[in-house]
């Protein structure tokens, strides 16, 4: 891949993470669920949301408290990430995040990624919340 398209294909991957965590943030189920393929995977604790009706009704939950993750009035906080290119069309992500209420940090973790480019644009094909567990 040329550096020019790799740059603006690391740019593209980066705001689709961002679009993730400022939709939830503010409660925005279908933007969350857009950023996914249409057979995607979240994958949270183990457990794998596969397709987009299992990963809208997931974060639904989540985002309205029924869920056994509570985030309600939270605000997600993304630091280091990496992305590394497999082909032109396949890439693989980590982030680190900070998910914070107030002044307190109520989760961190990682998301372990993988990307494609499809239909002209780049998705989620599957990602692993990988959580650090605070004491």
């Amino acid at each position: 891949m040329h550096d020019d398209a790799r740059t603006q294909a690391q740019t593209k991957i980066h705001h689709l993470i961002s679009v993730y965590n400022n939709a939830g943030d503010r409660g925005r189920i279908e933007e969350m669920v857009g950023v996914f393929a249409k057979g995607g995977v979240l994958e949270v604790d183990g457990i794998s949301y596969t397709g987009m009706p299992a990963i809208r009704d997931f974060l639904g939950g989540v985002a309205d408290g029924t869920a056994a993750v509570d985030l309600r009035g939270s605000r997600h906080h993304l630091t280091t990430s990496r992305i590394e290119f497999e082909s032109e069309n396949a890439a693989l992500g980590w982030t680190y995040f900070l998910v914070m209420r107030g002044a307190t940090i109520i989760q961190n973790g990682m998301y372990i990624d993988r990307f494609a480019r499809q239909g002209g644009r780049w998705v989620l094909v599957h990602r692993r919340v990988k959580y650090e567990r605070i004491a």
